[in-house]
């Protein structure tokens, strides 16, 4: 049975996720004004990885149990890392900060049935069908007013990377919560997974980033080092403590509360706007969310 203790320490932890992964995409809005966006992966997450592996072998726990341990972790940190983040900072040239986090908060729906393809044997019952089709429905409320929009190639690619990155990223923690073993310290598989997956930001640059130059901006290298530290070392390796503690349909909730924190801080301090349309959309999403979870967990 889970000690009370560790599971209110796993809550205590997701709540801090919520906070800080809803600042993470204004922070990337500031970042790539003067970083290429993979490349901008590639330095924030090996930066944090190595920080997180020294942590581990500085605190004596570097316990790792096999070769196969280890690429299993390599795996899910390009899938997570590479993908999840690689495809909405990518994105996020093109979208608003508020559009694509609201996209995120599907991941709880991403997850849930991920879980139930994967375990085979699980149906999907009526919640779950009802949280899908209204969450998606909320999301046809959001773009509403700019259906007009899609015409520009780059704003559909930029949705169809929010939506890769939803989908790998949820990919990437069903696969976390499978493979990280409980006598692994939650420091040292964050460690792996986010090195890994900056290390996979430095190839897609090479094979994508039109260009490599950066523009040396001190508001753009404080949200840098904000990313790589707060946004990456820090919050994956409590996402990674959450992940063991509770289950990835609970550990996802997360993304009720990043919209709203991306949205206000996009609304303060990037003029973005939101109409009331879009914010009954959010709702909605939301609720469809909520529903998928409760399916998922019956």
């Amino acid at each position: 049975m889970l000690n009370v203790d560790a599971r209110i320490r796993a809550f205590i932890a997701l709540g801090a996720i919520c906070i800080i992964w809803g600042t993470t995409y204004t922070a990337i809005k500031y970042a790539i004004r003067d970083f290429p966006p993979f490349l901008l992966v590639g330095i924030r997450q090996t930066i944090a990885g190595i920080i997180l592996l020294c942590w581990a072998l500085l605190s004596g726990k570097m316990h790792i149990p096999n070769r196969q341990y280890v690429w299993k972790q390599v795996l899910t940190g390009i899938i997570t890392i590479t993908g999840g983040n690689g495809f909405v900072t990518w994105a996020l040239q093109f979208v608003s900060s508020g559009l694509s986090a609201v996209i995120g908060s599907l991941t709880p729906v991403f997850v849930v049935l991920i879980n139930l393809i994967w375990r085979g044997s699980d149906r999907i019952n009526k919640w779950v069908i009802a949280g899908v089709l209204l969450g998606f429905g909320g999301l046809g409320l959001i773009f509403s007013d700019g259906w007009k929009d899609f015409s520009n190639p780059v704003y559909a690619w930029g949705i169809a990377g929010c939506f890769a990155s939803c989908l790998t990223w949820s990919l990437g923690t069903v696969m976390a919560k499978r493979f990280n073993r409980q006598d692994v310290s939650p420091v040292l598989n964050a460690g792996m997974q986010i090195t890994a997956g900056g290390l996979g930001g430095f190839t897609l640059s090479f094979l994508f980033d039109p260009s490599h130059h950066i523009d040396h901006h001190w508001e753009s290298w404080l949200s840098v080092f904000y990313l790589g530290i707060v946004g990456s070392a820090l919050a994956f390796t409590l996402y990674m403590f959450v992940l063991k503690h509770l289950s990835t349909t609970v550990a996802s909730l997360y993304t009720y509360i990043n919209p709203v924190v991306a949205i206000l801080l996009g609304w303060a301090l990037l003029g973005e706007q939101l109409s009331w349309m879009e914010a009954a959309g959010m709702g909605l999403t939301i609720a469809g969310v909520w529903l998928a979870n409760q399916g998922g967990n019956g």
